[in-house]
């Protein structure tokens, strides 16, 4: 039987490997657990294990006959998968799934540790310097960034600030209306928000903004976006840009060799959903196996709770806007040249899958 080999246990990569049929796959992870949910690790913070995570439990992969190893897939050679302890795993057809890495910035300072919250072991490690915490900051008001500072008002009762750059945040899911909506609620909860906020200079007690302020912050968090993990594609000579560079069948520039989710760039375009990380893993299987494959990424969309609220977008959040609001539900259409090109839903649930057919039609 044919050997398939996955790097990577992110979505992407789990979803491959139950999708693949009639070979032997192999599915190798970076950290000590079972694939889990990573949109999911702020739950850490407020005390749940890394194990209360997982997609699926040991017994699943059993059943599937999928062996899943932990290790560090540290380069590809002669159709085997090299790690770091000296391991070789052969495969027929391999996919690289390896996602991304949190970017870092270099903040002037002097302060000696700054976290970052990526994976189980991140998100532990910021639990346990947040038991003995006064205050605490992000950086970053992205999706991440907003749900762990949310968990920390509520589980550890200290002063918790969010510093945004953008005038905004979450500025690539929501208009500017929704997104000071969903600032207030974080507020409610403890949430300082700070926008349109650069950060000059951090110590260990305290980070100042170019405009002077000084927030208190003996406990500080980066969540300013991702970067490919393409390191090993990259020492095997396999062709990247921002990433792994790939067709509309997945297929990278080396024989036999696969790659999805966050870690492929198809047609210069980089992937940070959920859904796209899905929709590739799923592809890749199918053309690992030999079926003729052609993808298309669907538009984006994303389902979020932040602060207890439900937020749902959907294409881009640019036009001229139509606002709905019924109580404590909110529908901003975006509209351009008569056609709905995106939309935001606020404690809207119950409209999502109507909402998201209008997407590409004409408005009303």
């Amino acid at each position: 039987m044919k050997k398939a080999v996955i790097i990577g246990g992110g979505i992407a990569g789990a979803q491959a490997a139950s999708a693949i049929s009639g070979m032997d796959v192999t599915l190798i992870v970076g950290e000590p657990y079972l694939p889990y949910y990573r949109m999911r690790i702020e739950e850490i913070l407020s005390g749940k294990e890394p194990e209360g995570l997982e997609m699926h439990p040991q017994s699943w992969y059993e059943e599937k006959g999928i062996h899943v190893i932990s290790g560090v897939a540290k380069r590809i050679a002669d159709s085997s998968v090299i790690l770091e302890d000296g391991r070789s795993i052969p495969y027929d057809r391999l996919l690289i799934a390896t996602g991304s890495n949190a970017r870092v910035l270099d903040i002037p300072g002097g302060r000696r540790r700054i976290f970052t919250l990526r994976t189980a072991s991140d998100a532990i490690a910021l639990r346990d310097a947040l038991s003995s915490a006064k205050s605490f900051a992000v950086i970053g008001g992205g999706l991440l960034g907003l749900e762990a500072a949310s968990a920390v008002a509520e589980d550890f009762r200290i002063p918790v600030s969010v510093i945004e750059s953008a005038p905004w945040i979450l500025p690539r899911q929501l208009d500017e209306s929704s997104a000071a909506i969903l600032q207030s609620k974080l507020a409610e909860k403890g949430v300082d928000v700070i926008v349109s906020g650069t950060v000059a200079s951090a110590d260990d007690s305290s980070v100042t903004l170019k405009d002077g302020r000084t927030i208190d912050a003996d406990v500080l968090c980066l969540s300013v976006g991702v970067e490919a993990a393409k390191r090993i594609a990259e020492e095997s000579g396999i062709e990247c840009g921002r990433a792994i560079k790939v067709d509309h069948s997945l297929r990278t520039s080396m024989e036999n060799v696969y790659a999805a989710g966050d870690a492929a760039e198809l047609d210069g375009r980089l992937f940070g959903l959920a859904m796209h990380a899905r929709e590739m893993g799923a592809a890749a299987a199918k053309a690992m196996t030999g079926e003729d494959v052609d993808y298309r990424p669907s538009e984006p969309s994303a389902l979020l709770k932040v602060a207890g609220i439900d937020v749902i977008s959907f294409g881009i959040p640019e036009g001229e806007m139509k606002v709905e609001e019924d109580g404590d539900r909110r529908r901003t259409f975006f509209i351009e040249d008569g056609v709905i090109r995106g939309a935001v839903l606020l404690n809207d649930k119950a409209s999502m899958m109507a909402v998201k057919a209008m997407i590409g039609r004409e408005a009303e």
